[in-house]
């Protein structure tokens, strides 16, 4: 038996491991088989008294004898997924010792069989106990064969070799051999027909486990991308927010301050300075409005102006480069912009991403400047080049002041441009320059589209 289960598994690599156990039934599922059960024993007495009623009285049996041999077959396949092993050994067991009383047209009847059927189909389906199954089965199957081969030759029919079951038949084969082989056919497709259904079933289980298994998995996953996506657009909406509203409040902040400190000896200073003020207000509520837009709407290409909310319009870039020097210089921070000779091109075809994430870097850096340090000018770098990665776009903001001792900051803007720095393969690099000053340089990737516009 041991070579015919290794066969099977070779020809049907579907089938499960040997060590995999099959769930038991939920407890609905033990319910419906009682159900079924006493159901299938009501229809097979209704059957047989049917037949009772088409048969002799002196060569039927009696009713208590079939409702004995019906009851024997069909009521343990009330537990039959409970305890598959011991149900089957108690089929086989009724099914053998009524074929040999005078009830044996009991075991004929189609539910009879049927119930054998199933004692048989749902031990191979639903043990658990796979070694116990075939060694327990093999048993079954060899005493089948020798009770069918002993009632077979000892039988009225073939007690003498003048067998003849009818006196003209319509076949070509004999009869001492077409009977035999018949019983032999019909049986190998009764007892080979539940076990291959079995062995079918209990792959198919182990099949929906795996792909119930794998759907649970990818579902685990999906949720897993999900919150990945989730903290990711947090961090870009920090990362937005910081940019977008810190380096305006700052400002306003300090030129406040000054407006207050001049405005007994220089009122005009102290209305150009409120000016100021006002200006950068509107800027961080029109930047905000902007900004909240894009996260009602999903949709981050465009910005709603700041103006009536309605138009639209790009998101910010290199292009507005200019702009930005222009809003540091009205707040006191002179900006010297040095560009290498191939750079003012490179910079019109640099991606969108590319471009967002270097403006707001240029900016965070400058506003690093105005808030933390002494430095009144800085300068920004701007090169781009190719090495063995790809082309590259650098932006360098250095200055020659000393922190401000009354300055002190939160570390998003250093986090914000090493985290934008990161989501394009770049490098940063910040901190102090001798003999004084600081530095904020960031190197970014850029996609191979745009190095047709470098020139080496």
């Amino acid at each position: 038996m041991r070579r015919l289960t290794d066969y099977v598994h070779r020809r049907l690599p579907s089938l499960p491991p040997a060590d995999w156990e099959r769930p038991a039934p939920s407890p609905a599922g033990l319910r419906r088989d009682i159900v079924a059960a006493l159901g299938l024993l009501a229809f097979a007495i209704f059957l047989q008294e049917l037949s009772l009623s088409l048969s002799e009285l002196d060569k039927a049996p009696t009713r208590g004898e079939s409702l004995a041999v019906l009851s024997a077959m069909i009521l343990p396949l009330m537990f039959r997924r409970r305890w598959p092993i011991s149900m089957m050994l108690l089929g086989s067991a009724a099914f053998m010792i009524s074929g040999t009383s005078e009830a044996y047209m009991a075991t004929m009847q189609i539910c009879a069989q049927l119930a054998y059927f199933l004692g048989l189909y749902t031990a191979v389906t639903w043990s658990r106990n796979r070694r116990a199954l075939w060694s327990i089965l093999s048993i079954v199957l060899l005493a089948m064969a020798l009770w069918i081969i002993i009632d077979l030759f000892t039988s009225d029919l073939m007690k003498s070799m003048d067998l003849k079951i009818v006196d003209h038949p319509a076949g070509d084969i004999p009869q001492d051999i077409a009977f035999p082989l018949y019983t032999f056919l019909i049986n190998l497709l009764f007892f080979g027909g539940s076990i291959f259904l079995g062995l079918v079933s209990w792959s198919n289980a182990y099949a929906n486990q795996l792909v119930m298994s794998q759907a649970q998995r990818i579902a685990d996953q999906a949720q897993q991308l999900a919150d990945r996506a989730v903290n990711e657009e947090r961090l870009r909406i920090a990362r937005e927010l910081h940019d977008v509203i810190a380096h305006h409040i700052a400002s306003v902040g300090v030129q406040a301050a000054a407006a207050r400190m001049v405005q007994p000896r220089a009122p005009e200073k102290a209305a150009e300075l409120m000016k100021g003020v006002e200006e950068s207000a509107r800027s961080a509520v029109g930047e905000t409005r902007a900004l909240l837009g894009v996260l009602r709407e999903g949709n981050g290409d465009l910005l709603p102006d700041s103006g009536n909310g309605d138009s639209r319009r790009p998101e910010p870039s290199m292009k507005q480069l200019p702009a930005l020097l222009a809003e540091n210089r009205a707040q006191g921070l002179s900006v010297e912009l040095s560009r290498a000779e191939h750079t003012p091109d490179y910079l019109d075809s640099l991606p969108a991403g590319v471009s967002l994430a270097l403006y707001r870097i240029c900016g965070e850096a400058l506003a690093n400047v105005r808030r933390h340090s002494t430095a009144r000018r800085a300068t920004l770098s701007l090169r781009s080049g190719v090495d063995e990665q790809g082309p590259w776009i650098e932006a360098e903001v250095t200055d020659e002041g000393t922190a401000r001792p009354d300055s002190s900051g939160s570390g998003f803007g250093l986090r914000g441009i090493r985290e934008r720095a990161n989501l394009h393969h770049g490098l940063v690099e910040i901190g102090p320059r001798i003999p004084r000053g600081w530095r904020t340089r960031a190197r970014l990737r850029v996609l191979a589209g745009a190095e047709t516009r470098l020139v080496p």
